[in-house]
């Protein structure tokens, strides 16, 4: 159900810290036009409660807001935003023209607008968020749908970029790049494919790699083994117990380093899926951890409702390891085997702040931590795992940014599908939209070159 805030754009949305920022509040429909601005009150509080001065002074707090106008039917609001936080802005209104000019019965009541606005230092302030999954399947494996239409049903649910990667198989996520070539909405599709080595339970993504790792393996047998025994040697005396078996270990760096030998992301997938037990032991899995030759870990993965330990078990370790001096960065996945009759799908994915959509400068942001894994489990409550600082912006993105993002894309989806039915006027319709979603990122922060 929509609030009353919910008909009012706010660009930009995200702004310097540390300056004065022209904020531009939008009536979306004429119910909720505004009055002249002495019928606004305007209730001003950064969540961290830092002002110009550094301090937590409600004094500063009240002399942030240095003007405020109302201009061509738009409030313009000048405020000076301090530091790297959340700034909430309540419209306190009085005599609002629509209700002003109804019959007798319509409730003329005061109405307070709520709407906010993030402060970011430089270094975030240069990035732009993507949303991704690159963990996803299709009919080509184990999944149920067509590559192409997967890519269609991601489109519709506000998605930025993915890759099918379906099990010991590359040729799908081409075949979807192939098919949805000439897209003019920004939408980006990538290789990838879920790698399994021979000898090998450990699963690992390759997001973005030039060449089919699972392909080199198949193709010279010989050559993995004596590589793989190469790495193996190559291990500290002891680090392999003398019960243990240390091929996987190796194995699965060899994977890692085929897959940035082409120029792609690995990803460390899910040690703790259990069926009767883990189906990467204990010992493999602390072994990966310590060595820590992947570049990014799944740390939520597509688990169903009663795997949810699962998911825990992932949370818990990544912050355990941080703790104790082993950071790395995290990604959300869903794992999704169908975009119509999985819950999996589009639940789970990994929010990337990078300076574009192009590969090079997502996976660059990925491999540095320019991310974090989210959850938002039937559209209720949402989960963010990464860094302090990044849970706290990415969480307001969460809610403020991507749903109308996904608004926005969910009529893309919509003729994506429908190109895909064979409608001919579809693909006519979905060009003449361009990229409408580059243009809201662009106002979102406040960009002035398009």
């Amino acid at each position: 159900m929509k609030s009353f805030s919910d008909y009012f754009d706010v660009f930009p949305r995200i702004v310097p810290a540390g300056q004065v920022s022209e904020i531009r509040i939008t009536p979306r429909a004429a119910h909720a036009q505004l009055p002249p601005v002495e019928n606004i009150e305007i209730i001003y509080h950064p969540v961290d409660g830092l002002n110009e001065a550094g301090n937590h002074s409600p004094e500063g707090e009240k002399n942030a807001v240095r003007s405020a106008e109302v201009r061509n039917g738009a409030l313009f609001l000048r405020i000076f935003c301090a530091g790297e936080q959340e700034h909430n802005i309540t419209l306190h209104i009085r005599k609002l023209p629509a209700r002003e000019k109804s019959s007798e019965w319509l409730p003329r009541d005061e109405v307070n607008v709520h709407l906010n606005v993030y402060s970011l230092k430089p270094d975030l302030m240069a990035l732009r968020p993507y949303r991704g999954d690159i963990h996803l399947h299709s009919v080509c494996s184990d999944g149920r749908e067509a590559p192409e239409y997967v890519a269609a049903r991601y489109r519709e649910e506000g998605f930025d970029f993915i890759a099918v990667t379906d099990h010991h198989r590359y040729a799908p996520s081409l075949r979807a790049i192939e098919y949805w070539k000439d897209l003019k909405n920004g939408f980006r599709l990538f290789p990838g494919e879920e790698v399994h080595a021979p000898d090998n339970k450990v699963h690992i993504i390759n997001f973005g790699g030039s060449f089919s790792v699972n392909d080199l393996a198949k193709s010279d047998p010989e050559r993995y083994r004596n590589e793989v025994e190469k790495i193996l040697r190559s291990f500290p005396a002891g680090f392999i117990p003398e019960n243990e078996n240390g091929f996987p270990v190796a194995s699965s760096e060899w994977v890692f380093d085929r897959i940035r030998e082409g120029g792609g992301l690995a990803m460390f997938c899910h040690p703790y899926w259990q069926t009767h037990k883990y189906e990467i032991s204990t010992f493999l899995s602390d072994a990966i951890f310590k060595r820590r030759k992947f570049d990014i870990f799944e740390v939520i993965g597509g688990f169903y409702d009663d795997q949810w330990r699962s998911n825990n078990c992932q949370i818990a370790r990544y912050y355990q390891e941080a703790a104790q001096g082993n950071s790395f960065p995290v990604a959300g996945v869903s794992d999704s085997h169908g975009t119509d009759c999985d819950q999996l799908a589009f639940r789970y994915y990994t929010v990337v702040l990078a300076k574009s959509s192009e590969l090079p400068d997502l996976i660059n942001a990925m491999r540095n931590g320019k991310c974090a894994a989210v959850e938002v489990m039937y559209n209720k409550v949402p989960n963010v795992v990464a860094d302090y600082r990044l849970v706290r912006y990415i969480a307001f993105l969460v809610e403020n940014y991507f749903p109308a993002q996904t608004r926005l894309c969910s009529v893309e989806g919509a003729l994506m599908q429908e190109i895909l039915a064979g409608n001919p006027e579809a693909k006519t319709a979905l060009d003449a939209l361009g990229n409408r979603v580059e243009e809201f990122r662009r106002k979102s922060f406040g960009d002035t070159e398009k």
